[in-house]
């Protein structure tokens, strides 16, 4: 029934997804994984009574009232609520992940990539885990997101990721390719052909993009 509700949460079916939540929770009450479920599918209806429900026996639903204070842009108590859900469990790569998607929409971007290098070394997939809950950027930050994602994986090494990753800041209005050049995060990817290919295309894709008005090359990026 999770699995379900897991696949009708990708698709964004999310009364579906909610539906076979709380049927999964009924028949397993001591899963901390069951018992998040449900709280993430009500915060994405905006049912935000519903997903802050807290019980102390489990970190989980103190990661959902970080992210119900998020949408509801309680900045400063979203912050709180998810620095005491990972004094409680600091090996689970989603609450980083919140944390740093927190300190972006909050500027603080050094914080924010640290957050985020946690998280990608706990789990190398939790950006691309459909189970993971994301925080919904505003719209002024989706392309400082990809950018910032970009860096991230450029620091891993994955450059197929983060060439993904700066198309899709470019569709959402990147235009800084300077910033490229001396973001240091960059380096270890700079000499892939790949990555060099990209460079020679991406001040076509900006031009695209500003005279089209559409997207350059929309992609199905590898994150939440």
């Amino acid at each position: 029934m999770a699995n379900e509700g897991d696949i009708a949460f990708d698709r964004k079916d999310i009364y579906a997804a909610l539906i076979k939540y709380l049927e999964a929770a009924r028949l397993n009450r001591y899963s901390e994984y069951l018992y998040n479920r449900p709280g993430i599918a009500y915060s994405q209806l905006k049912f935000y009574t519903e997903a802050s429900q807290l019980n102390p026996k489990y970190p989980y639903p103190y990661n959902n009232q970080g992210t119900v204070l998020f949408e509801q842009q309680f900045y400063k108590r979203a912050e709180k609520q998810f620095k005491k859900v990972i004094a409680l469990k600091a090996n689970e790569a989603s609450f980083h992940m919140n944390l740093g998607s927190l300190y972006l929409e909050r500027k603080k971007y050094d914080k924010a990539m640290a957050e985020w290098r946690k998280s990608l070394a706990l789990d190398a997939n939790i950006f691309s885990r459909r189970s993971a809950a994301s925080l919904s950027s505003s719209s002024g930050s989706v392309k400082e997101r990809n950018y910032y994602l970009a860096r991230l994986f450029a620091l891993t090494g994955n450059v197929d990721v983060a060439i993904d990753n700066l198309k899709l800041a470019i569709t959402n209005g990147f235009t800084d390719l300077d910033a490229i050049a001396r973001d240091r995060e960059f380096d270890p990817v700079r000499n892939d052909e790949r990555f060099i290919e990209f460079l020679k295309n991406a001040e076509l894709l900006i031009k695209l993009q500003s005279d089209v008005g559409l997207p350059a090359n929309p992609l199905n990026p590898q994150i939440q």
